[in-house]
């Protein structure tokens, strides 16, 4: 990570201090996704299965390997100081919803 990335991760997403505000020199870069299940594509693949044998692998080198899933948001990348990855206890929805 060069500096000018660096400087991008000085403070932390959860306490807001700086990242060596605790004294350890270590910190997270966490990227958080999320993704809902496209129904209509698992049962379209589903069925292709059905109708060859059974084979998903079959199915998978036969069907049209569309998107299973869409994302429902776009990425977060949050910044972790130690002291909090280690003593902070929050839902993943927690955490994605404080930074939107």
């Amino acid at each position: 990570m060069k500096e000018k990335e660096l400087r991008k991760h000085t403070t932390c997403s959860l306490c807001r201090g700086k990242i060596m505000a605790g004294g350890i020199p270590l910190f997270y870069r966490v990227t958080i996704e999320r993704f809902g299940v496209r129904l209509n594509a698992i049962e379209r693949q589903q069925g292709l299965t059905m109708m060859l044998g059974g084979s998903a692998v079959l199915a998978a080198v036969m069907g049209p390997d569309e998107d299973m899933t869409q994302p429902l948001m776009e990425p977060l990348v949050l910044t972790v100081c130690e002291n909090c990855s280690t003593q902070c206890v929050l839902p993943i929805a927690v955490l994605a919803e404080r930074e939107t």
